[in-house]
């Protein structure tokens, strides 16, 4: 439902996550990852950068075109067309690989970061995860019955009833808070 109607503004607002998750009533990380799941990147262009020749670019080299010459034809660097066939994004002065490697070149320092799919992963269904819990947290602050919010996320009312309870704070839902006690309650590997 809530879902629904992010969608449909993000249509209306020019493909801006930002201004559609502001329309719909949403939390803007919560959005950002539908839109996520949804294979929406930037300003609503599926599975693009921000930079007006990738799409021409990816068209040149599925037709078999090599690297250099269709970095020449949109008139990209050919470090930067090597990065976008690495799946490597520019972040600033640093890049993020595909692999989670976060490299600041001004500093040298390496890090990994964590994969989405590592922060959302589920031990077994019957466990909330982070979607669930931005959902849950948007959906009652927009004023949402525990019935709608259950059935919007296919979970009884019970189950949402217990998460709220547990995890409010005078009142207001904090999701990243039940997060942080899931991971604190899991058992050490």
């Amino acid at each position: 439902m809530l879902k629904a109607r992010f969608f449909e503004a993000l249509d209306r607002e020019d493909g801006s996550i930002t201004h559609a998750a502001h329309a719909a009533g949403v939390n803007r990380n919560t959005a950002f990852g539908w839109a996520r799941q949804a294979g929406v990147r930037g300003r609503g262009k599926p599975g693009t950068s921000g930079h007006p020749g990738r799409a021409e670019y990816e068209r040149l080299r599925a037709a078999g075109v090599r690297r250099r010459d269709a970095a020449v034809q949109i008139g990209v660097h050919e470090r930067t067309a090597q990065d976008w066939d690495l799946g490597i994004r520019q972040l600033g002065h640093s890049r993020l690989r595909a692999d989670g490697r976060l490299i600041v070149y001004k500093t040298g320092v390496t890090t990994t970061q964590p994969s989405l799919a590592a922060v959302d992963a589920r031990l077994h269904p019957r466990f909330l995860n982070v979607t669930e819990w931005e959902t849950i947290a948007d959906m009652h602050r927009a004023g949402y019955s525990l019935r709608a919010i259950g059935r919007d996320l296919g979970r009884p009312a019970s189950t949402i009833k217990r998460e709220i309870d547990a995890r409010a704070v005078d009142g207001v839902y904090r999701p990243h808070r039940a997060l942080r006690a899931w991971a604190e309650s899991r058992s050490r590997p």
